[in-house]
C-alpha cells in the first residue's frame, strides 16, 4: 500500500477541480492506497472570485475518505504554506500530487513542492490548464512555469496542454491521460426529469452545462439557434450554470432573436444531483467553445448516456466520434454549429453503444496507475 498526499480543492469547495480531487482520491483508495487530501481553508480572496459563493452546501457526491480532508492551505497566506508543508512532512507520503489549474496558485503550490522534494518525495503535477483562459499574459505569464522541476512528473488531459508545458520550459516527463468520467450513479429517466422541469416530452433539448465564461461561446450557441426558431420540431435550449461575466447582452439577444420561449437561462451553481436532472432531460449536450483545452462536461455527458456536439478546440472533442457519439464542428462558426443542431431536429440518431464505450474508456484506472508508477520510479532511482 502506498501513501499519497493529494493537494487540491475538495468539498465543501465546489467546482470541477474539487470533484476531480474527490474522485481521484476515491479511485486511489479503491485500489488499496492510503490517501490524505490537503485542501484550502481559503481558495480565492472574495474580491477575486467572480461567482456568488465558493462553497457547496449540499452533501458531497462521493465519500471524502478516512482520514477526512484537511482544509489547511490559504492561497495567499505564506504562514499556511509553512503549516501545510509541515503537515505534509508529518504525513510522510510516497508521492505528492498537486492539482494545478491557474497560475494564481503557483506560489503556494510551488512552496509545498519544494519542501517535499527536499524530503525525497516524488512530485506529480496534475495540470488542468498550463495557461489561464482569462486575464492578460503579462500578469500571469511569469507564474505559469513557476515550481516545475526536471524530476517532477506532469499530467495533462490534453495533448495541447502537454505541448504548452514544453513551450513553458518544462523539461521533465509529461504524460497525457484522458479526462476520466464521473462514476455512473442512479439516473432519472428522461420522462421523470422533463416532468420535474416542465419540458415537453416530445421536444429536442439542447443542454449547455457548466460555469459560463466568455471562452465557452454561449453567444455562438445563441447565433446558431436563432435560425432554428421556426423549426417544425419543438425544441428547448437550456443554458445551465453560473455566469462569470455580464449576461445582459446575451439576454438581450435572446429577446431580439425571438428565442425567449425556447431558451432558458439558469444562472446558478448547480449541484451534482441537480445536474443529473438536466442531463437526463437533455437530448444532446452542446459545447460551443471558442477556445479551450479540455472539458469534464464531455465525459459527464457520456456517463449520463448523452451525445455531445462540440467545437474542435484543444482536446474538448477528442473523445467524440463524429456522427457516432456526437458531432465535431469548427469553432466560432455559428452556421456550422447550427447545421449540426438542425441535424438533431431533423431526426439524426447517435449510437448508444458508441456513447457507452466512450464512457467506459474514460476510466480512473490510468490516473491511479500513473501515481503508483511515479512511486515505483522514485524507489528505483
Amino acid at each position: 500500500m502506498s501513501r499519497v498526499a493529494l493537494v487540491g480543492p475538495i468539498h465543501p469547495l465546489r467546482g470541477g477541480i474539487a470533484l476531480h480531487t474527490a474522485r481521484w482520491a476515491s479511485a486511489l483508495r479503491r485500489a488499496g492506497h492510503e490517501v490524505q487530501v490537503f485542501s484550502f481553508e481559503r481558495q480565492y480572496p472574495g474580491i477575486l472570485f467572480p461567482g456568488t459563493t465558493q462553497f457547496d452546501a449540499d452533501d458531497p457526491v462521493c465519500d471524502l475518505g478516512d482520514p477526512p480532508p484537511q482544509a489547511i492551505l490559504d492561497s495567499i497566506g505564506p504562514r499556511s504554506w509553512q503549516a501545510t508543508a509541515r503537515a505534509l512532512q508529518a504525513y510522510a507520503p510516497d508521492v505528492l500530487v498537486l492539482q494545478r489549474w491557474h497560475p494564481f496558485f503557483a506560489p503556494a503550490l510551488s512552496w509545498l513542492a519544494r519542501d517535499l522534494r527536499r524530503a525525497g518525495v516524488r512530485i506529480v503535477w496534475m495540470v488542468h490548464n498550463a495557461r489561464p483562459h482569462d486575464g492578460p499574459a503579462w500578469l500571469w505569464g511569469p507564474l505559469a512555469s513557476l515550481g516545475y522541476e526536471s524530476g517532477d512528473l506532469c499530467l495533462a488531459h490534453a495533448a495541447s496542454e502537454s505541448r504548452t508545458l514544453r513551450d513553458l520550459g518544462v523539461s521533465g516527463p509529461i504524460e497525457t491521460v484522458e479526462h476520466p468520467a464521473p462514476e455512473a450513479g442512479e439516473r432519472l429517466t428522461s420522462a421523470e426529469a422533463r416532468t420535474s422541469l416542465a419540458i415537453d416530452a416530445e421536444a429536442i433539448v439542447f443542454l449547455f452545462f457548466g460555469h459560463v465564461r466568455r471562452y465557452k461561446g454561449v453567444e455562438v450557441l445563441l447565433e446558431a439557434l436563432a435560425p432554428l426558431g421556426g423549426h417544425a420540431r419543438p425544441w428547448r435550449a437550456l443554458i445551465v450554470g453560473e455566469w462569470y461575466y455580464d449576461r445582459a447582452p446575451a439576454m438581450s439577444y435572446i429577446e431580439s432573436a425571438g428565442l425567449a420561449s425556447q431558451v432558458e437561462v439558469v444562472d446558478d451553481f448547480v449541484s451534482e444531483a441537480e445536474a443529473a436532472r438536466y442531463f437526463a432531460a437533455s437530448t444532446v449536450v452542446v459545447l460551443p467553445y471558442r477556445e479551450g483545452t479540455q472539458s469534464g462536461v464531455v465525459p459527464q455527458a457520456f456517463a449520463n448516456r448523452r451525445p455531445v456536439i462540440a467545437t474542435d478546440v484543444g482536446a474538448v472533442a477528442a473523445a467524440i466520434r463524429d456522427g457516432e457519439n456526437g458531432r465535431v464542428v469548427p469553432a466560432n462558426q455559428p452556421l456550422a454549429l447550427g447545421e449540426a443542431l438542425r441535424e438533431v431536429l431533423d431526426g439524426k440518431k447517435f449510437s448508444d453503444a458508441s456513447i457507452t464505450a466512450a464512457s467506459a474508456a474514460a476510466s480512473w484506472e490510468p490516473m491511479v496507475d500513473i501515481v503508483v508508477g511515479a512511486i515505483r520510479d522514485t524507489a528505483t532511482d
